[in-house]
């Protein structure tokens, strides 16, 4: 059943920076990186963008999303008692601030590109998060053909909107750009290996989740 709720329209925010359908309006930030190979390759982030994933909005499933998932707003709980092989549930999820509307995948590509920043192995780790994800609600092709441009998207804007930011507050610099210290490093590897290779890499991962599941 659909979330319902009297103040739901209110997370219709048509121009709210960081919806994933608002990469394009990256446009007016992009002045703050300067002339350099990471604004060509953010500018053909938005450009494909545009053209790729914006007309097909329309069929995908649309939710209300969280908009953060990322690694300082998720709970754990430990559900094992070994210190050497420690395992860990998802116990809460804090920080509601960026909720709007939005659609499922976008949740997905968020903690994607989330968990590449914290991963040992960022380019094959979003296998492993849409394997999770797909338990509970698996993508259509075309939600799943979205994906690389839509983590390339959420590298898109908290890379521009930092550096944007930083320029006003440059008190604040050293939190602000605490995603770019490798966020460039993984959005330009992205786009050396490419999207056919790189979802070649995170569907075969994901895929292996289904050979070892319990029957």
């Amino acid at each position: 059943k659909k979330f319902q709720h009297p103040s739901v329209k209110s997370l219709h925010r048509g121009q709210f920076i960081w919806n994933l359908a608002n990469v394009p309006l990256l446009d007016q930030y992009i002045y703050a990186l300067g002339q350099n190979k990471y604004r060509t390759v953010v500018e053909q982030v938005i450009e494909q963008f545009k053209g790729k994933v914006i007309p097909k909005l329309s069929s995908f499933r649309d939710c209300i999303n969280h908009g953060d998932i990322n690694d300082r707003n998720i709970l754990v709980d430990s559900s094992s008692a070994s210190l050497e092989n420690p395992q860990y549930r998802v116990s809460g999820i804090l920080d509601f601030s960026d909720m709007s509307y939005g659609y499922y995948v976008f949740e997905v590509a968020i903690a994607i590109m989330y968990m590449m920043i914290e991963s040992p192995d960022p380019l094959s780790v979003g296998g492993h998060v849409l394997a999770g994800f797909e338990s509970v609600l698996p993508l259509t092709a075309e939600e799943r053909g979205a994906l690389f441009l839509l983590v390339s998207g959420r590298f898109a804007q908290s890379l521009v909107i930092a550096a944007h930011t930083a320029l006003l507050y440059p008190e604040n610099k050293e939190y602000l750009t605490i995603t770019a210290k490798t966020g460039w490093k993984h959005l330009m590897t992205m786009f050396e290996v490419g999207q056919e290779a790189v979802e070649k890499a995170w569907f075969e991962t994901a895929q292996a989740y289904t050979h070892h599941a319990p029957a």
